[in-house]
């Protein structure tokens, strides 16, 4: 096959290529930016030292409410989600759980 052959060819592919792009997608991708797609708390980041303490503490509450959401289930729970039989050690602790919990309300605390 000449040069001249494959020139055209590669050609006449850009242009089946080039000719539905237009209308659809008119940012370039470079310009669109990635969610997520640097670390919120990098040290050679140039946010000033207040947006970085405000972000530092947002981070650390979301963590406190994932770990609140994972220790508020029952332990039997994780092996039932996975379709599994609770083990008699967290079949144990959550009836110490829900003892305890009873003597709180009991008490007038709640847990």
């Amino acid at each position: 096959m000449s040069t001249d052959s494959k020139t055209m060819m590669h050609l006449s592919g850009a242009d089946q290529r080039e000719s539905g792009k237009g209308s659809e997608n008119p940012a370039p991708s470079h310009e669109k930016g990635v969610e997520n797609s640097h670390l919120n708390l990098d040290k050679t980041d140039e946010k000033s030292i207040a947006n970085k303490l405000d972000q530092a503490s947002k981070q650390e509450k979301r963590e406190e409410q994932a770990e609140k959401e994972a220790n508020s289930k029952p332990p039997t729970r994780i092996a039932e989600d996975h379709g599994n039989k609770p083990s008699r050690g967290a079949r144990v602790d959550e009836q110490i759980q829900l003892e305890e919990e009873a003597e709180l309300r009991k008490k007038g605390i709640e847990p």
